[in-house]
């Protein structure tokens, strides 16, 4: 198993962060500019304010080439859903990950959180595991996909700055 931790900075407060994530303007902006294809299979908002949850699920099949490791265990598209409760009062979403192949060989989930760091900004944490219980290859899977979801934030970060550096231009 593998277990990660990203963090990454960003020019808005907490609340104004989570306001703009679950948006349907950084959503559909977001997704083209790192290669992924999206579906929002459900969504259920709760509450308003600090007690406001947030239930989602949403389908996701990124944009490359199967990597020569996953080509082994995989035929066709790799794609996932992700399975998302978020609570406002606690900041905090935490994320299953189920893959449309070896769903029962694979077990990666996190929590994905958004602190203050100063006035007007904040940090977004993603803390996270990986397991891949494929005999032989379970490490290489592993590291395969934890350096795909690495990059995948690298991208939405370098994104997600040039959206707020937009919005406040207006």
């Amino acid at each position: 198993m593998i277990e990660y931790r990203i963090e990454d900075d960003f020019d808005i407060d907490v609340d104004g962060y989570w306001d703009m994530f679950f948006s349907e303007g950084y959503a559909t902006r977001l997704w083209p500019a790192i290669d992924i294809q999206y579906e929002l299979v459900e969504l259920e908002r709760k509450g308003e304010g600090k007690d406001e949850t947030i239930h989602r699920i949403q389908k996701l099949t990124p944009i490359r080439d199967i990597p020569a490791v996953l080509k082994k265990v995989v035929s066709g598209a790799i794609a996932y859903t992700e399975h998302n409760e978020f609570s406002r009062a606690k900041s905090e979403m935490t994320t299953k990950t189920v893959p449309s192949f070896l769903a029962e060989k694979l077990d990666t989930q996190g929590v994905y959180s958004v602190v203050p760091a100063g006035e007007g900004r904040c940090k977004r944490i993603w803390q996270a595991h990986c397991k891949c219980t494929i005999p032989l290859l379970g490490k290489k899977v592993e590291q395969q996909i934890v350096g795909e979801v690495k990059e995948s934030y690298r991208r939405a970060t370098d994104f997600t700055r040039k959206y707020l550096t937009e919005l406040a231009k207006g």
